[in-house]
């Protein structure tokens, strides 16, 4: 036993000492070649059987790397490293055995049975000892000479940079210098291990498409520097001693302990009140779009992946709300539970024949009647959730590459379907939804060429629908590219016109042949003149710009008269058919009534 009176007190800033290992995560790291090579060196070069770089926690002496040593830690009071005092100076013994202070210890009576020991403290820039880079022999002998002592204290201070570095590469965010969300976790953990209750306040500060429209009118650069600012306005507002971490791109975290509602509430606000005001950056005032989601932590959600994205949940529906700050909400984890199901489905739907199928709704000649294509649409019967509509699961996918995945799929079946309709005679257009990501691709039209060989498909007898937001990002790029797929003979389509921007003045360069009215303008004509003004001039000038029209939503025969009587060219909607299987639609082709 060490005898009481010979173990050294705690140095007088143990809490700011403590803090700062914890900050560093010493006692975390996995092993590292680096700290390995140091101890190695420092051994051979003072010719010790045993060197190790030693981290002081609570109550342990712990080896961030060690050489001729097998234990991994000891506890705190076996240190020597422990007696280091406050003036910082290395400490060296030159023969334990007989030394007052560890003479009893129980690793020099014992296993490794240590006789000399010199350390030199690990030193932050604030004058705080981490620990000790140390050597030891099993035998006494004298003490270090100045070179020697020079040698220790170099190679000390090679650990000391080699520390910061791995916090920095590991836990900070390179642009605000802020912990990241690694950190946040990790930390969120620690609370977790001594019970402590805990409180995310995530603030999504700028909406990501703003931040697009920021880099690419003012660049990278003035993002970052943005992103600079926004952290010393947040740190202005925070109290004294509460962390602020970079949680993503756009996003910081707040990590509160032990903190009442009320006070968790209070600080939101505040924090939103400041984001009111713009922020200067070089000169330029702008304005964050900010939203706080406030999620309480527990040990099933503290790992990185599920708070963040409860986080997110919570701060995206604040959005909704005027206040602009919520507390996350199960029914929140319930939808992004059933968002990860569905994402995680799609890939496995793809491969899967029973899963995904197209139904077809035609469209039909406002002037003859006739039917002169059908929408190819997807449906999905997903093997736990039952029938899920395409207007769930599709902005899900447009959020990831399998978008894209989706649209070859529909391509390929609709071509298929298409292919044995004219091998029985039957001529008709079929057309398909595609995305932006769908035109960001350079093989896309390629794809699509090889496709419509493969079935035998002529150009014409495929059109393509977009809606209006695709061109919104970079209209000149996917002009472009629609340019070349309407030189190839495919047919084009302006989806849900009038729900985007309705921008004339670039939609008049789009390549497109044909433009659809949405159905929420179709709903009111009856009831609104505003609509029926709108629709009237639409239609006009698309005649004027050479586009086809198509009437979507078309529910009612009032509806369809009216949209007649101003010329427009074709209807679609549940008054001539809802969405069908293939077999059925040939049914309906050879019995509907003629709704001219």
């Amino acid at each position: 036993m060490v005898s009481e009176q010979m173990i050294a007190p705690y140095p007088e800033h143990e809490t700011e000492r403590q803090k700062r290992v914890d900050e560093l995560y010493l006692t975390s790291h996995s092993q590292d070649p680096v700290f390995e090579k140091l101890v190695e060196i420092t051994a051979r070069c003072l010719k010790v059987p045993i060197a190790f770089v030693s981290i002081l926690d609570n109550q342990r002496q712990w080896f961030l790397a060690r050489v001729g040593l097998g234990l991994e830690e000891t506890p705190r009071n076996q240190s020597f490293c422990f007696y280091a005092g406050p003036q910082q100076l290395p400490l060296q013994v030159s023969d334990a055995s007989v030394d007052p202070r560890f003479q009893h210890n129980p690793l020099v009576t014992g296993h490794p049975g240590i006789r000399f020991y010199a350390g030199v403290p690990l030193v932050t820039e604030d004058g705080l000892i981490l620990g000790s880079l140390c050597i030891i022999d099993t035998q006494p002998r004298h003490e270090l000479d100045e070179a020697e002592l020079t040698l220790m204290q170099k190679l000390a201070g090679v650990v000391m940079a080699r520390m910061t570095s791995m916090r920095d590469k590991s836990f900070v965010d390179p642009t605000t210098g802020l912990f990241n969300s690694v950190r946040l976790s990790d930390d969120i953990l620690r609370l977790h291990e001594r019970a402590a209750s805990s409180t995310v306040i995530l603030l999504d500060a700028y909406a990501l498409q703003y931040v697009k429209d920021v880099v690419k009118a003012l660049g990278f650069g003035f993002f970052n520097d943005l992103l600079i600012e926004t952290t010393r306005t947040l740190h202005q507002i925070l109290p004294r001693g509460i962390g602020l971490y970079k949680a993503s791109p756009t996003r910081f975290a707040i990590l509160l302990e032990d903190t009442s509602r009320q006070a968790c509430e209070a600080l939101s606000v505040r924090l939103l009140e400041s984001l009111k005001q713009p922020i200067l950056c070089q000169g330029i005032p702008i304005q964050a779009q900010a939203a706080i989601g406030l999620l309480p932590l527990h040990p099933g959600i503290a790992d990185h992946s599920s708070w963040l994205l409860l986080g997110i949940s919570a701060a995206d529906y604040a959005s909704s709300l005027n206040e602009c700050w919520a507390w996350f909400k199960p029914e929140l984890e319930l939808a992004h539970q059933r968002s990860f199901l569905l994402l995680g489905g799609i890939a496995e739907a793809l491969r899967s024949d029973d899963q995904f199928r197209l139904v077809y709704q035609p469209k039909i000649s406002m002037t003859d009647g006739r039917c002169t294509g059908v929408e190819a649409l997807l449906r999905w019967t997903h093997p736990e959730l039952g029938n899920v509509g395409p207007t769930e699961f599709i902005p899900l996918a447009e959020k990831t590459a399998l978008v894209h995945d989706l649209t070859l799929w529909v391509l390929h079946k609709a071509l298929q379907q298409l292919s044995e309709w004219q091998a029985s005679g039957l001529d008709l257009t079929v057309s398909i939804n595609i995305s932006a990501g769908d035109l960001e691709t350079p093989v896309f039209a390629e794809q699509l060429r090889e496709q419509m060989q493969h079935f035998g498909v002529k150009p014409e007898a495929l059109e393509l629908e977009f809606t209006e937001s695709v061109l919104i990002s970079n209209p000149r790029a996917m002009s472009e590219q629609l340019q070349r797929l309407r030189d190839e003979g495919v047919q084009v389509a302006i989806d849900d016109f009038g729900t985007g921007y309705s921008n004339w003045s670039y939609l008049r360069q789009v390549p497109a042949s044909a433009l659809k009215i949405d159905k929420s303008f179709v709903d009111g004509l009856q009831e609104h003149a505003v609509d029926r003004r709108l629709v009237r001039t639409i239609i006009d000038l698309a005649h004027d710009l050479g586009y086809r029209v198509i009437a979507e939503g078309v529910e009612t025969q009032k509806d369809y008269d009216l949209l007649a009587s101003w010329s427009c060219d074709e209807a679609q909607g549940y008054l001539i058919a809802k969405p069908m299987p293939p077999d059925a639609l040939v049914e309906w082709l050879v019995q509907r009534p003629d709704l001219a």
